[in-house]
């Protein structure tokens, strides 16, 4: 795909994400593997790991937005929706307490509008 079929493609993504770097462990059957995420929404992530899983792969993960490393890890469940060969994994979030995902989309909301917050507040 060339780029300007790029730029004309209408984006499929319906929730906001921000580039990011944050910790992430994830696991699938097996010990957890550390890895990093590097775009986040509310809906999923982009994770940069050279130990990547099979499509549809279900996967247990843990993180810690910034600013919140003091509190409780957001604790949840996804599919890894597609593969980057030795680059990254899209995963889609699937199991997410509620508090969780209204954390996740206001810390998202804070990047995006360029007034990233520190102090993530516990809902």
């Amino acid at each position: 795909m060339s780029d300007l079929d790029r730029l004309n493609r209408p984006e499929r993504r319906a929730a906001v994400r921000v580039s990011k770097s944050i910790d992430f462990l994830y696991s699938s059957d097996s010990p957890p593997i550390p890895a990093r995420i590097e775009d986040l929404s509310e809906s999923g992530a982009y994770v940069d790991t050279t130990h990547p899983l099979t499509v549809g792969t279900k996967v247990d993960f843990s993180f810690h937005l910034p600013g919140a490393e003091e509190g409780e890890p957001i604790l949840g469940r996804g599919r890894v929706a597609w593969v980057d060969p030795m680059v990254g994994i899209g995963l889609e979030f699937l199991d997410l307490e509620e508090d969780d995902r209204k954390q996740i989309r206001f810390y998202v909301a804070s990047v995006f509008f360029g007034e990233e917050r520190r102090d993530i507040p516990v809902p």
